[in-house]
């Protein structure tokens, strides 16, 4: 699994080194959003409506272009959503550490300021750290798909992958995933305010339920139809400027922006069984619910998908905020 993700980062990182210097051999330094028109996907179009209505699908296509969300089951494999969370669940006591893989918003006490560990520090910990850190701790888990081989199947998973080739009316990529053992806590935002997308809205989650989610456990929260809302003036030269670039106030401002906008519409909380998706809109206003019992899980994957060439994530200059 080590030797994978090895090779795996080194193609990468070579990719990476390359693909800059060809770009500036043939464009300049021109980033190729400038070289390409921004037209957008199909359901953020005029006629979106008509083209759901009269096609195959319909029920699901003119809620996806209405709401901004659908909610399907069965395109997930429960064994290996069931194989996964084993994993993630034995890692606080795991005979030996995961290589390369870090665990996020540790830390040693609730209102403690949060850190990322490796695994195999967090082993080194007595028994009695490792608890106390796990319950005052929202972890969770970046690209946990590169070493491990129930989570990589889901991410490639092609029944998914239909789903959202079908919303998107062209072949869709995963580009990002992220798993949560509790509940986020996460303010209102966008997704598109966070990844580097163009042409524009070509970006849609996936949240993968991977226990039946209650109420108290701090639940998805979105606000459908705000996939409508206009997008954030702040962000003047987007795809280069957006959460991760911009400065401090402007991020505070687009905070106080997408709250506004996002308290014009209903608030929905996912409730998920163990096994349905929620695919939502790139643009969709959502977050993460308060926990309302301390301790309790919310397990689940998040997986991100795009279509090629959209994500511009590589040609952006930092600084970065994150």
């Amino acid at each position: 699994m080590s030797l994978l993700f090895r090779v795996r980062s080194g193609l990468l990182q070579a990719r990476s080194r390359i693909e800059p210097g060809v770009r500036r051999a043939l464009f300049g330094d021109r980033p190729t959003w400038q070289r390409r028109p921004n037209v957008l996907p199909w359901f953020d179009r005029p006629d979106a409506m008509a083209q759901a209505e009269r096609g195959p699908h319909a029920d699901l296509l003119t809620k996806w272009v209405r709401d901004g969300y659908v909610v399907v089951d069965d395109v997930v494999d429960r064994a290996d959503v069931d194989a996964m969370i084993g994993t993630l669940d034995g890692l606080w006591d795991a005979p030996t550490p995961v290589p390369h893989l870090e665990l996020l918003s540790l830390r040693e006490e609730r209102g403690a300021p949060f850190r990322t560990v490796p695994h195999a520090e967090v082993l080194t910990w007595d028994a009695a750290r490792r608890e106390r850190v796990r319950q005052a701790s929202d972890w969770r888990i970046h690209g946990f798909h590169y070493v491990n081989d129930a989570a990589r199947r889901i991410f490639r998973s092609a029944t998914l992958r239909r789903t959202a080739s079908l919303l998107f009316g062209r072949r869709a990529r995963p580009i990002a995933a992220i798993n949560f053992m509790t509940g986020s806590q996460q303010d209102l935002h966008q997704d598109m305010a966070v990844f580097h997308i163009w042409p524009q809205n070509w970006l849609m989650g996936a949240w993968i339920a991977c226990e039946d989610i209650a109420p108290h456990a701090g639940p998805l929260v979105f606000h459908p139809g705000s996939h409508r809302a206009p997008f954030f003036p702040g962000f003047t030269e987007y795809p280069q400027s957006n959460l991760r670039t911009v400065d401090e106030a402007t991020a505070h401002a687009y905070q106080r922006w997408v709250d506004e906008y996002g308290a014009q519409y209903p608030r929905h909380e996912f409730l998920g069984r163990k096994g349905q998706v929620l695919f939502w809109h790139g643009m969709l206003i959502h977050g993460g619910a308060a926990i309302g019992r301390p301790g309790t899980t919310r397990k689940s994957m998040v997986i991100h998908y795009s279509v090629r060439g959209a994500d511009r994530g590589r040609e952006v200059r930092g600084p970065f905020r994150w």
